[in-house]
């Protein structure tokens, strides 16, 4: 299987392990191995850890307590409702604001859309603003619900990684 590590300047939000890395490496590597691996391991140490969305930006991200023993491939990753999808790992420490970097997500998302179908064209708009409305502090609590349940709808099935926020 061949994994990518967003790194800045490739990537649209901050990441946090040692080096950029593009490898090959067998499935079922445990995720904790992998970084530690090829990466040089989680900026400031594991416990430092926050998150890891490990399939690229459309699927969930896990936090650390899942990412300590998770296996890299197929069926481990949609045991703990996440997945493989492109294999970009993206890594985020303690100094992350989740809010904020799946906000920055879903803004690529709104202007990457090609506009052809309804739920993208709508959908992607709305979840940019209500995220925006989150990291200004404005959002409502019942809207975390709203998201989960518009991100797992058909509705906006193209961006799950704001599904889990409510992990951390």
């Amino acid at each position: 299987m061949f994994f990518f590590f967003f790194c800045p300047p490739y990537s649209f939000i901050s990441l946090h392990w040692f080096c950029l890395c593009m490898c090959t490496e067998e499935m079922s590597i445990p995720l904790k191995e992998l970084l530690e691996r090829h990466c040089g391991g989680v900026r400031g140490g594991w416990d430092n850890l926050l998150a890891i969305i490990p399939g690229g930006s459309s699927v969930p991200l896990l936090p650390k307590p899942i990412c300590d023993t998770v296996l890299m491939d197929f069926d481990a990753l949609r045991d703990v409702q996440s997945g493989l999808g492109t294999a970009a790992v993206i890594v985020m420490d303690k100094s992350t604001d989740p809010i904020k970097a799946i906000a920055r997500l879903s803004k690529f998302y709104k202007h990457e859309s090609c506009g052809q179908c309804t739920p993208c064209r709508e959908g992607t708009g709305w979840l940019w603003s209500m995220m925006e409305r989150m990291v200004k502090g404005d959002a409502a609590v019942e809207e975390i619900d709203q998201l989960d349940v518009r991100c797992t709808s058909v509705s906006l099935s193209v961006f799950p990684s704001a599904i889990p926020l409510t992990r951390l």
